[in-house]
């Protein structure tokens, strides 16, 4: 498992107590029963994150008013339980140094408390669950990994059939990128395959939620490769949106924010070189139209390009951030953004 994790030290006066270098999860180590329990209560680091994380868990509960809010976000902590014990446990098979199993818990716990902090607490819950692909094995004598977290929409009297579909679908054609092929293939380098994959779920109004997934994979080839990508649903319909269900089309507005990002790509383009002839109004004109490279947050909408697509692997990807104040001339006033309009 890769993913991002901190060890944070209690110091007083610049001595580390020889109590805060005990390990303290969310829990009293002294009832520990379970395989997973002791492992937390062993290792300072995966207790840490798993205190952490409990922690957020606990701020965002308490910010719940809705019962049913507060329901969902059990039940969806309860199944986070489940599949990391499931996961965990299946780590143990895979030690050798007896390292993997904390390493699971503390890395699970860092994207599971970073997940819950992002999430709109309060009414603006949005009824967004969690759910995990997670599956190593070999192929064709090569080994692959993979880790992905994606989104459900599960608010209750809201049909999101088709928006569940629709990040589901990418998430099993990634998934099946990332296994092998059955077949042994002369000459590929030994490097096992992976993909790995979270999200986090933005709530730009109460009628727009925006999931914004990111990702990393590695499939053959000199490098691994990594990308962006964003479905937005209408909360109150479950219906997937559009960017002409956001902009009025007559406004202009496609001209417009052509203009922003080639003027803001221009100029990042200074430090970090791109490909001077994806700033061509058709070629960027077509890779703002996608929708999947919008990011609607409360605040501001970003704008991704990954790697190779305004510029070479090298320079990483790119991103343009445009104010709602900027955008609002081309809101659509009976549309999801229409408070940001006015």
């Amino acid at each position: 498992m890769r993913a991002r994790a901190g060890v944070i030290g209690l110091v007083a006066a610049g001595i580390v107590s020889a109590a805060s270098a005990q390990p303290r999860p969310s829990f009293d180590c002294a009832k520990a029963t379970t395989a997973i329990e002791k492992a937390l209560c062993s290792d300072t680091e995966a207790a840490d994150a798993d205190r952490k994380m409990a922690e957020a868990w606990r701020r965002l509960s308490e910010s719940l008013s809705n019962p049913a809010a507060r329901a969902h976000l059990q039940r969806d902590q309860a199944a986070w339980l489940v599949d990391r014990q499931r996961i965990c446990t299946a780590q143990s098979a895979q030690s050798t140094a007896g390292r993997k199993v904390p390493m699971c818990l503390r890395d699970l716990a860092a994207a599971r408390a970073e997940r819950l902090a992002t999430l709109p607490a309060g009414d603006a819950y949005p009824f967004v669950g969690e759910r995990r692909i997670v599956e190593q094995g070999r192929r064709g004598g090569m080994p692959y990994e993979i880790a992905v977290s994606f989104a459900v929409f599960e608010a209750p009297s809201v049909d999101y059939a088709r928006a569940n579909a629709s990040i589901k679908a990418w998430v099993d054609k990634f998934a099946t990128s990332a296994r092998p092929p059955t077949q042994p293939m002369p000459g590929a380098p030994g490097i096992g395959w992976f993909l790995e994959s979270g999200h986090i779920v933005l709530v730009a109004s109460r009628e727009l939620v925006t999931v914004a997934a990111h990702w990393t994979m590695y499939s053959g080839g000199a490098h691994p490769n990594n990308g962006r990508l964003a479905w937005h649903v209408a909360s109150t319909t479950g219906r997937e949106l559009g960017l002409d269900d956001v902009f009025n089309r007559a406004s202009g507005w496609r001209e417009a924010v052509l203009a922003l990002a080639r003027a803001d790509l221009k100029k990042q383009f200074e430090e970090r070189p791109g490909f001077e002839e994806s700033l061509e109004p058709a070629t960027l004109g077509k890779l703002l139209a996608e929708p999947r490279r919008w990011i609607f947050t409360h605040d501001k909408v970003i704008l991704t390009f990954d790697p190779y697509e305004v510029g070479p692997y090298a320079a990483g990807p790119y991103e343009v951030e445009l104010s709602y104040a900027a955008l609002s001339p081309y809101i659509r006033k009976d549309g999801p953004l229409a408070a940001r309009g006015r």
